[in-house]
């Protein structure tokens, strides 16, 4: 499905800091397809997290820590900023390869100045931020909220898209916090948003101007065969057929027993993967892995999404930490009871998605007009 526009725009794509995430960078490979597919030329803006101290800082940092670990027997690095920075780059290795592969993006930039002077030389038409949680508060103090509402291109002739934005389950902002962002928010030319419960909040906020729109998640506007292609296009390997796929971002004792119920019911194995566990496989694995599964298992709403996609029976096992409104706007949306996950229509399932992949699509071309 293409929607093919006359004329091309530079964008620029920003959201949350890179990680090893599959469903951050699956959005990201997704949201720069169908751009590229509607002609226009798309670069993401390579934003990391910044584990470096300020040198001021330093010294009383190390003094602390190191009283903590030889005087009250805290394990904590000494040098936590270098442990963090190592460890990152450990756990995103396949993720980096990925990106590499597939994702146009600038230099690596670290924090709002990194990034102003990347695009100064640039001469974008558009700037897009989203999709995922980046209108939530605590998970944009990487550059702050103000600059996630695009807040330093304000001199700047653009337009200025947010595409599927989310607040995840974040508490309303103060009214001193939303009055100073209430200019930001009007500089918009489209506001979308993932939930509909973001709706009514930016409705509370005054920011009804320009009016947002309730659209599908980058990931949900390619077809299963697009994914499919990008699995054919890795090196995989048969690793979950006849199984679970057991996608678990935050592992319990109740989720342990939960699985083991499971294949005491099917008869089936589990495998079983997280984003922090001892077993990661790549991008284009994940991916093979809930298309080749009998039933996933999972807690992580990209979990849900790619189960949806490839018309797999799923368990939702509800994650109140990370926030469970999208999962529920999304089955919302597509007209799904949460208790029936694993008996789906899918032939009605799919109709509803190809609906809002209209809407969505029309809400991303008139934006760019």
């Amino acid at each position: 499905m293409f929607w093919k526009l006359t004329d091309k725009m530079k964008i620029a794509l920003l959201n949350l800091p890179f990680d090893n995430n599959y469903g951050g960078n699956l959005q990201r490979y997704a949201f720069v397809k169908v751009l590229q597919n509607m002609g226009h030329d798309v670069v993401h803006i390579n934003l990391r997290r910044n584990y470096h101290l300020l040198w001021y800082r330093r010294p009383l940092s190390y003094a602390k820590r190191l009283v903590r670990k030889y005087f009250m027997g805290d394990d904590l690095p000494v040098n936590l900023e270098r442990h963090l920075s190592e460890k990152a780059e450990q756990d995103n290795w396949q993720a980096e390869i990925f990106y590499a592969k597939y994702i146009p993006h600038t230099k690596k930039v670290y924090d709002i100045v990194g990034i102003c002077e990347t695009c100064r030389s640039r001469a974008f038409d558009a700037y897009i931020v989203g999709s995922d949680q980046v209108w939530r508060y605590d998970m944009t103090k990487s550059i702050g909220l103000n600059n996630y509402l695009l807040d330093f291109t304000k001199h700047q002739n653009v337009r200025r898209i947010a595409y599927a934005v989310s607040m995840g389950n974040q508490t309303r902002l103060s009214g001193r916090l939303v009055s100073k962002l209430t200019k930001s928010y009007s500089r918009f030319s489209a506001v979308s948003v993932r939930e509909q419960s973001a709706l009514e909040i930016l409705k509370s906020y005054g920011w009804e101007y320009p009016y947002a729109t309730w659209v599908l998640d980058p990931t949900l506007l390619l077809i299963p065969t697009d994914y499919s292609r990008l699995i054919a296009d890795g090196v995989t390997e048969p690793q979950t057929i006849g199984k679970f796929f057991c996608y678990v971002l935050d592992m319990s004792d109740a989720i342990r027993s939960l699985i083991a119920e499971k294949e005491t019911e099917y008869y089936a194995e589990a495998y079983v993967c997280g984003l922090h566990s001892s077993v990661t496989v790549s991008i284009e694995q994940w991916l093979r892995n809930i298309s080749d599964s009998r039933m996933v298992i999972t807690d992580s709403f990209h979990g849900v999404v790619f189960s949806i996609l490839f018309n797999k029976p799923f368990l939702f096992l509800g994650n109140e930490v990370r926030g469970n409104a999208r999962v529920d706007s999304l089955f919302e949306m597509l007209g799904i009871d949460r208790t029936q996950t694993t008996s789906l229509d899918w032939k009605c399932v799919n109709y509803k998605i190809s609906e809002w992949r209209v809407k969505s699509f029309d809400f991303l071309i008139n934006s760019l007009k």
